[in-house]
Parts: structure tokens; sequence; C-alpha cells
């Protein structure tokens, strides 16, 4: 809300909250492979694994393509070097 009325607080760090962004992201795809995983090599016929492969799926798509937009979004904002300009003086 602060950034989108031009109001940006001195001690913010937008550095910080992406960094948090794609942590979550992180452990969200982390996540999404082992239950994949454990579904996978369930061998337990009385208790089965009740996970769906649709929704580990879903999960692992919604999360992999968040931190590739996270990552492309901060390596395009904090790692990419801007281009000066130069004043052309007109005689």
């Amino acid at each position: 809300f602060l950034m989108a009325i031009k109001m940006r607080p001195k001690w913010f760090n937008p550095m910080v909250i992406t960094v948090f962004q794609i942590s979550q992201m992180i452990v969200g795809v982390t996540v999404a492979s082992f239950t994949f995983y454990y579904y996978m090599t369930d061998e337990n016929v009385e208790n089965p694994c009740t996970i769906k492969k649709e929704n580990n799926i879903s999960a692992f798509l919604m999360y992999g393509s968040y931190l590739f937009l996270f990552m492309q979004f901060f390596i395009a904002r904090y790692f990419k070097v801007k281009a000066k300009k130069v004043n052309a003086k007109r005689d």
C-alpha cells in the first residue's frame, strides 16, 4: 500500500521482502518434491498415502513458477547494471 501511494518508509528494504518471498517458494517446491517422493515410494497397504497426485503436481507447478518469476524479478531489479545516461551537448 505504501509503495502504491509513493510514501516509502526509510526503514523499508524491499530486497528483504523479495528474499523472504523467494525463500517461501523454495520451501514450497521442496515440500512438493518430498510429498511426491513419499507418494511414489509409499508401500503401506493397510494405511495408504492419501496425497492426491493432481494436487501435488499443481502445488509444484505453482511454487515453481512463482519461484522462477521472483528470481527473475530479483535479478532484474537488484543485479542488472543500468546504462548511464549521457547528456549530449549541442553546439
